[in-house]
């Protein structure tokens, strides 16, 4: 195919404000904030202003010259959402599905000369006014339309309901037979090589040719070639490939890309791929093993009890190329309220902070969109694992209407060869939260006929050789419970807030520990952004000074189905672990650290348990919008916050943790590598806040799991035990305490040793429990403890230009 792209001359226009130059791809919103219409929709709380742009209808217009052709498809990748579109005055058709590409025939309307494109946009909101009220989170009317669901509102984005030409768009000229789509996976793999499935897809298969098809490894070098003629609508071939280099998640081996090349006529399509290998294993646990009896105690935990009837149990372990990998990460959620307005630069540097961060799974939530290929090639790149939702969320869909299977049907078969190629994706979910309550046994369960009816069909047809589960979480009776597939821990949260609301939290720690089960799809935790990014989107008395605190209350959304506001939340749990607000600089300091040791202690959880749970993944990884106090990892500005160390800390692959029990300190070491490793530990008992004893021995990993050992003190509430653990795979530092933890400033303990571009070195003249470095930068370790007298030099990744950098310090 030969392509012309339209994205010239194109203008917005509606009676409100007139006719304004436009952008495409783009939408209402970003053409409206160029045009100077309407001010920063992130500052404050301007966007109140702005509802009035949902109800609204726009049109785009494009004026054009194009070369003619015998047979011509005019072609949207990506229409916002309820479109009708002319093409020099002739109707050429009506769109309601933003997820999947639109083409018409415009070969007998096309002229050499100005021809004149209209896209007519209907308002979203008025699109479904009037239809049979619905049962949802957030409001409802979303489940209704075929576009991206979150920005209708949710706890982490304010409402941006747009309209608008969001991908791009351009004229396809048909020049002979051409491949329309190629599907490549790995077959076998075995000890004398691999064996690479490649079926081919063909237009205009009635102009048959040779075919040319080669294989190239990560360094160019021909490995696998054949030639056949094609004339037929698919055909496939199988390639042998000896010593090939294998495509591992980050962390467990590189990931080396190769390229199919298929040229026929006058066509070339060239396809990367990656060599490997992917099972869900789930093997249920004998009767009355230690997995077995671990099950059974928790779904005697309050979480458990939420959901979970199950009579037997079984593991969910990812392996990769024959080893188990323990899957950490995050959810993906659009980096930009406006699709339109994702950069493949935002997209693969986000990706690369998961990477760096020790991640190795991001999970595509539902309410989202299918991201821009520059995603998934980041993480093709990066070795993460990708799981990809279908787009529903969180509610009661129309899925008894046949409008909406048919809708899912494209949907999925536009999915599948979209994606499929990806050696980052994992498995597909049917959506998210719908079919919470479900299980495989019940005739009808929200969300059903839109998995199987819908999605699946397509889905065995055009990817076989991946998993779909119905449902995020899925899995046992019911698809919420905790011994038996994926669970959120999203759903326990109502749990987990009362007991902030309604204890002192001296047990927090202890109280967390019901929250493990065989793989956690979403673990929600939440705490503030820093404060260069902060000021962003408010002043610094917004942030500090107004005791009301408006603006962060306002940037933080909530979600209805709580008791309370999430704000208020993070506020309670910030102050109880933490200790009371000195004044606004300590409550911003407690803000974002509470979040730290929100991850810290449920990270360390899970851990402990490696190999009863193999899959710990948060909610969330990105933002979608400046949120003062959400849940994200990496805030709307790409800056860490403070649970981004956290989660670095804890993600590395070997960890220690540290628990009391039976009166003593229990150490456990876990490793999410199956080798054996021998381990030096050194412990240091505190009192007073000076080291009074230490405590040194060796151990072993006994490879994927966990070793215990024994520390020789007793247990003394009034004591703090700091840990470090050396091995060849990496040292870490874990402590203990008692209760909660209670900082104090300290910043009279720590100086700065060496200070240049690219690096800070410091010391402590005492235990520094917590050293905050905060600037525009990202820091290759923030957050981090400091032993009396210990010197540590931390490099810095990143930084704005001129952009400086605070150092404070918080001890016990």
């Amino acid at each position: 195919m030969k392509t012309v792209f339209l994205n010239q001359n194109w203008t917005l226009s509606n009676e409100r404000v007139g006719t304004l130059a436009a952008t495409v791809p783009g939408c209402v919103h970003t053409d409206l904030i160029a045009a100077g219409v309407i001010k920063d929709i992130f500052w404050r709380d301007n966007n109140r202003s702005y509802q009035w742009i949902e109800d609204e209808a726009w049109d785009y217009c494009c004026r054009f010259d194009a070369p003619l052709g015998e047979e011509v498809e005019l072609v949207f990748e990506g229409l916002d959402t309820y479109a009708e579109i002319t093409l020099n005055g002739r109707l050429l058709g009506m769109t309601d599905n933003m997820f999947i590409p639109h083409r018409f025939d415009v070969s007998s309307v096309l002229q050499e000369k100005n021809n004149l494109l209209k896209v007519h946009f209907r308002s979203p909101v008025k699109e479904v006014a009037g239809k049979p009220p619905t049962r949802g989170a957030f409001t409802t009317e979303r489940m209704y339309s075929r576009r991206i669901q979150c920005t209708y509102g949710w706890d982490w984005v304010d409402r941006f309901v747009t309209a608008g030409i969001y991908r791009p768009v351009y004229l396809s000229y048909a020049n002979g037979i051409d491949v329309e789509s190629v599907y490549v996976y790995t077959e076998h793999l075995d000890a004398y090589g691999a064996q690479i499935y490649t079926q081919f897809d063909f237009t205009h298969y009635q102009d048959g040719a040779i075919a040319n098809v080669r294989i190239l490894d990560p360094n160019g070098k021909v490995v696998a070639q054949t030639s056949f003629y094609a004339d037929r609508p698919q055909m496939v071939r199988r390639f042998d490939i000896a010593e090939p280099k294998l495509w591992y998640p980050n962390g467990y081996g590189d990931q080396p890309l190769y390229t199919l090349e298929i040229t026929v006529g006058e066509n070339t399509v060239r396809q990367i791929f990656g060599i490997r290998t992917l099972r869900i294993m789930q093997l249920p646990d004998e009767k009355n093993s230690p997995y077995y009896r671990k099950a059974k105690q928790a779904q005697q935990t309050e979480a458990g009890q939420v959901y979970d009837q199950n009579e037997d149990f079984s593991g969910f372990q990812v392996i990769v190329n024959g080893q188990k990998v323990f899957c950490k990460g995050g959810n993906w959620v659009p980096c930009e309220p406006f699709p339109s307005a994702e950069s493949d630069e935002k997209i693969s540097h986000l990706v690369g902070m998961a990477k760096d961060m020790g991640a190795n799974f991001l999970r595509v939530w539902g309410g989202g969109i299918f991201e821009k290929q520059a995603f998934y090639d980041a993480c093709d790149r990066c070795g993460i694992l990708v799981v990809q939702d279908f787009l529903m969320a969180c509610g009661t869909y129309p899925e008894k209407e046949q409008w909406f299977i048919d809708a899912l049907t494209k949907e999925s078969e536009f999915a599948a060869k979209y994606l499929r190629n990806h050696p980052c994706l994992a498995w597909w979910h049917g959506d998210n939260e719908n079919a919470t309550r479900g299980s495989d046994t019940q005739t009808d369960y929200k969300g059903r006929d839109s998995a199987l009816s819908g999605l699946a069909p397509q889905l065995y047809r055009h990817d076989p050789s991946r998993q779909l589960l119905p449902s995020s979480p899925y899995g046992g009776n019911t698809y919420g419970s905790i011994t038996k597939g994926t669970s959120h821990t999203t759903n326990f949260l109502g749990v987990s807030f009362d007991y902030f609301t309604n204890n002192d939290c001296n047990d927090y720690k202890e109280f967390m520990e019901q929250f493990v089960s065989r793989f956690i799809s979403e673990e929600a935790t939440f705490g503030a952004i820093s404060r260069p990014s902060m000021l962003k989107f408010m002043t610094e008395h917004d942030l500090l000074e107004d005791p009301t605190e408006e603006m962060i209350y306002y940037h933080t959304k909530n979600n209805p189905g709580l008791k309370g506001h999430l704000f208020d939340y993070v506020r309670t749990f910030a102050q109880k672990l933490l200790g009371e607000f000195r004044d606004g600089e300590d409550q911003f300091f407690k803000y974002k650290y509470v979040q730290y040791d929100w991850v810290r202690v449920l990270f360390e959880n899970v851990r402990r348990n490696t190999g009863y749970c193999n899959g710990l993944i948060f909610w969330m990884f990105d933002d979608c919008w400046p949120a003062a106090l959400g849940w994200s990892f990496a805030d709307y500005y790409c800056m860490p916050k403070a649970a981004y160390y956290s989660f670095q800390r804890a993600a590395k692959p070997i960890i220690g943790s540290l628990t009391a029990q039976d009166e003593t300190y229990l150490l456990t070491i876990s490793s999410e590598i199956e080798c054996k490793h021998g381990v030096s530990v050194r412990a240091d008992l505190f009192e007073d806040g000076k080291p009074t004893q230490t405590y040194s021995t060796a151990a072993s990993t006994d490879g994927y799991g966990t070793t215990s050992l024994s520390l020789p003190w007793a247990y003394n509430k009034d004591a703090l035990i700091v840990c470090e653990i050396d091995s060849p795979l990496g040292c870490d530092r874990c402590f203990y305490h008692h209760g909660t933890l209670p900082l104090t400033p300290c910043d009279g303990d720590i100086r700065i040793v060496a200070k240049t571009d690219d690096s800070v070195t410091l010391t402590a003249s005492r235990y520094v429990h917590a050293v905050e470095l905060e600037g525009e930068c990202i820091f290759e370790d923030n957050y981090f403890s400091l032993l009396p007298e210990e010197t540590k030099t931390v490099r810095i990744t990143s930084r704005t230009q001129n952009s400086d950098f605070t150092v404070k310090a918080y001890t016990l």
